[in-house]
């Protein structure tokens, strides 16, 4: 593997599918697959969940409200971290027929498993039916920018910040920082060292090696 990837991506994919009209709701579909591009989400994949989970849904279209909830799903699931909160608190309430399914085709996994999937997402942002079979390893970032990644040099060290899921790594006397999830990962360039780490032991920790431009996060397996 020599390019960033998401673990749970490969195993959850979706047919390609144009992006859905949302104007009987009121919304606007392309400034949506645009605020999910400048949220360092994935516009194509967007439409995908989007329209899977429509497909179980037509009647939302036609509900603002609903369509709300299937727009920040799909956002999430394209890898806009910022709507993680957002959307993990909206799958709350999708419990029942019609809906409960749309949240399942838009996270591209089977119904059955939508309520363990929400249950453990509230303490394992990494969680996905199947993880296990990966043995640990959740996504990789980074890469050689010659190949489309973003780092010229292997990284040289890792550390864990105190934010939820984040890492800071050294990168060609660079410091770059990583937030990270199941579906998503965003790295941005910081100014200088990170002021604070953390050493806590939660089960997630990023591996690092000089002969790979990628850093992969492995998350262990709780009892």
């Amino acid at each position: 593997m020599r390019l960033p990837v998401q673990l749970a991506n490969a195993r959850f994919s979706f047919p390609p599918a144009e992006l859905p009209d949302l104007s009987e709701s009121g919304l606007d579909a392309a400034t949506a697959a645009d605020s999910v591009l400048r949220a360092h989400g994935d516009p194509a994949l967007f439409a995908s969940a989007l329209a899977a989970g429509l497909a179980h849904d037509p009647a939302a279209s036609r509900d603002r409200e609903r369509t709300l909830d299937l727009v920040a799903i799909a956002a999430w699931r394209a890898g806009a971290l910022g709507l993680r909160d957002d959307a993990v608190e909206r799958l709350g309430t999708m419990d029942a027929g019609a809906r409960r399914l749309a949240a399942a085709g838009t996270l591209g996994i089977d119904v059955e498993h939508l309520d363990e999937f929400r249950r453990r997402q509230q303490d394992d942002r990494f969680w996905w039916p199947g993880r296990a079979a990966e043995r640990g390893y959740v996504l990789a970032a980074g890469g050689f920018r010659g190949l489309g990644g973003a780092w010229i040099r292997p990284p040289e060290r890792a550390v864990r910040l105190a934010d939820a899921v984040a890492f800071a790594l050294l990168v060609a006397d660079e410091w770059w920082r990583l937030d990270c999830d199941v579906w998503g990962a965003r790295l941005t360039q910081l100014g200088g060292p990170p002021l604070t780490v953390d050493e806590r032991d939660d089960g997630a920790s990023i591996v690092i090696a000089p002969d790979t431009h990628l850093a992969w996060v492995h998350v262990r397996e709780r009892a």
